[in-house]
């Protein structure tokens, strides 16, 4: 289990030391777990995972290592799943599971957002809310936990997330800021394509409107040397680096390739960059009416935002261009000839296949996907077959390396779970309900200054954490790589455990210790209000009466199975201190989550 080792001997201490230090909370404590008592820590103890079948109550696991197996499954490929969607994987098989989501009708954020947005803003008669440029994003965010929470097209959701987080746009300039369209539509476009193939989601990303401010080809115009007016390279630079074929030249298994004299190959240069900027020339405003030039918000600029950009021939470089491997554009053609031929020579390029998949690979199952694994994935990519992204992930879930879970001296599967993925788990394992306002607004405004994540916030094109980050010490010592502890430092650590205090021993996430600016955020007047929103316990609240049945039932439904017996023990010796069924079920619940075995996902 060397992965888990070195991951919980770099990342986890302060998560450990949350278990080992449970006493005198408060708001501004990130240790601590409600009570005053020490939780006794043993070394040695007996395994209390359920075998065969167990009965807490009237309450039956049947079959535990299948329902282990299939919540692991869900762990890889949505944000969490209820008790009912792991049994129901558990007996209809994750193959018959994948084609049923693959099948289910998209739950538009989009649409979700202005239903949100009605109870805020108060609209003249005949006024259509699309295009009210005052559907701010903080309507988009509270729209995504809506769908992410309530929506059953479960692996379309968490598809769509893993994307944006290859193809970046960052929210937070004023104008996204100002227009939720923006970002609600991208994250729609993504959600579409995640099943499709890899050309359509490359060309669908190139003439997106929040693409084209984001990354600034929209209103590039071709050269003009009198006026010192040159293509804009940041598009042209990341859809080779990002979005398509890296930086270095791979072999077909994800390993990197070498020249004669054993040094790696770039897959690109300088000249290329300027090359394929003289390609994405003359995209700009989609609409009919349309104009050339920078984005200005006028009467038709909601409209504009919500349309693929189109080509305007006169602004389009028609010169030759030399792409990759010596392919050439051939002068005068129509601009979008240009773009189309782009795309796919991108998606045909040698490296696309191995980079696009294993870079799908390392954001679903593993950090380091053995060769074998990643060449497996590259044999069914295929960038211009219809739904073959269907397959793609097909293959990268039902992979034998991603199914087998027995951890050995030398085991380097596993990955850890992002700030967001962790929270979502929780969110869905029991049923998330608003109470008063009928919003999740309070929730997820300040999620990212907690934890340092949020849909399509990430600080800059290249993520939240970089693919290749290597944390120093023991991971990176035996040259291995670990990109979701880039984001892992002492404040956003911190700040998950804060959140999940409030969200578990506490009564509620309030959005008042989120602080601005020294200000307060946003208000939660606890007694007038309420608690801003209810969890449904119900169904795992009799199990408060055993705690290895409780302990057995949680593991499954939050830990995948992976809770070793010492933490089992942990859990329980704390739940002995407490009485109180709701203060025992929130404290297993605070203490799983802030385990190494839950954090991290192998």
């Amino acid at each position: 289990m060397i992965l888990k080792q070195l991951f919980i001997a770099f990342g986890c201490l302060l998560l450990v030391s949350s278990l080992l230090n449970a006493q005198n909370f408060s708001h501004e404590d990130f240790i601590g777990a409600g009570h005053d008592k020490l939780i006794t820590v043993t070394t040695s103890s007996n395994s209390t995972a359920a075998t065969g079948q167990q009965t807490v109550d009237g309450f039956d696991i049947q079959e535990p290592e299948q329902l282990k197996d299939a919540s692991r499954f869900l762990a890889q490929c949505t944000f969490g799943a209820d008790w009912s969607t792991i049994e129901m994987v558990a007996a209809m098989g994750k193959a018959a599971w994948l084609q049923e989501q693959f099948a289910l009708p998209q739950a538009y954020t989009h649409a979700e957002m202005y239903k949100h947005s009605e109870q805020y803003l108060e609209l003249d008669e005949g006024e259509e809310l699309g295009v009210n440029p005052n559907v701010w994003s903080f309507f988009f965010r509270t729209s995504w936990l809506d769908n992410n929470l309530q929506s059953p097209d479960l692996l379309r959701q968490r598809m769509a997330f893993i994307w944006s987080q290859i193809m970046v746009i960052n929210t937070n300039s004023d104008l996204f800021e100002d227009w939720g369209q923006i970002s609600a539509n991208y994250y729609d476009m993504l959600a579409t394509d995640v099943y499709s193939n890899y050309e359509t989601l490359l060309m669908d990303v190139t003439l997106s409107p929040a693409m084209g401010m984001f990354l600034s080809h929209f209103g590039n115009p071709k050269a003009n040397p009198a006026l010192n007016i040159h293509p804009d390279e940041n598009y042209a630079r990341e859809i080779m680096q990002l979005f398509s074929i890296g930086l270095w030249e791979l072999n077909p298994d994800g390993t990197r390739a070498y020249d004669a004299d054993g040094n790696f190959i770039p897959t690109y240069n300088n000249n290329d960059i300027k090359e394929f900027a003289q390609v994405f020339t003359g995209l700009a405003d989609g609409t009919e009416e349309g104009y050339f030039g920078h984005f200005e918000e006028t009467e038709s600029f909601s409209t504009m935002i919500l349309t693929p950009m189109k080509m305007y021939q006169n602004y389009h470089d028609t010169s030759s261009k030399v792409l990759l491997n010596g392919v050439v554009l051939p002068a005068n053609q129509p601009g979008m000839v240009d773009v189309e031929q782009t795309i796919q020579h991108l998606a045909n390029h040698q490296n696309a296949a191995p980079f696009i998949c294993k870079s799908l690979i390392k954001m679903m199952t593993t950090s380091n996907p053995s060769p074998t694994y990643v060449s497996d994935v590259v044999a069914v990519f295929n960038p211009s077959e219809t739904n073959n992204f269907q397959a793609v992930i097909s293959a990268i879930l039902l992979h034998p390396e991603a199914r087998t879970c027995t951890p050995t001296d030398t085991y380097t599967f596993g990955k850890l779970r992002e700030p967001l993925v962790r929270t979502m788990n929780f969110l869905k394992a029991f049923q998330m309900s608003p109470n008063t306002n009928g919003d999740f607004y309070s929730d997820n405004e300040c999620y990212r200054l907690l934890t340092g994540q949020s849909p399509l916030e990430a600080p800059s094109v290249f993520n939240f954490y970089l693919p290749h980050y290597s944390p120093q010490g023991p991971i990176g010592q035996n040259y291995l790589v670990g990109p979701e502890f880039q984001i892992l430092n002492t404040t956003n650590a911190i700040g998950g455990i804060n959140d999940m205090t409030f969200r578990t021993i506490n009564r509620g996430y309030l959005g008042y210790y989120c602080i601005e600016e020294e200000e307060p955020f946003w208000e939660w007047d606890l007694e007038e209000d309420g608690v801003p929103y209810v969890m449904d316990y119900s169904t795992v609240l009799p199990l408060t009466d055993d705690s290895d049945a409780l302990i057995d039932y949680l593991d499954i439904l939050l830990a995948n199975g992976l809770l070793t017996p010492n933490t089992k023990l942990i859990i329980k010796q704390a739940l002995e201190e407490l009485e109180e069924p709701n203060e025992k079920l929130k404290m297993a619940i605070y203490l799983i989550y802030v385990s190494p075995d839950y954090n991290i996902l192998k």
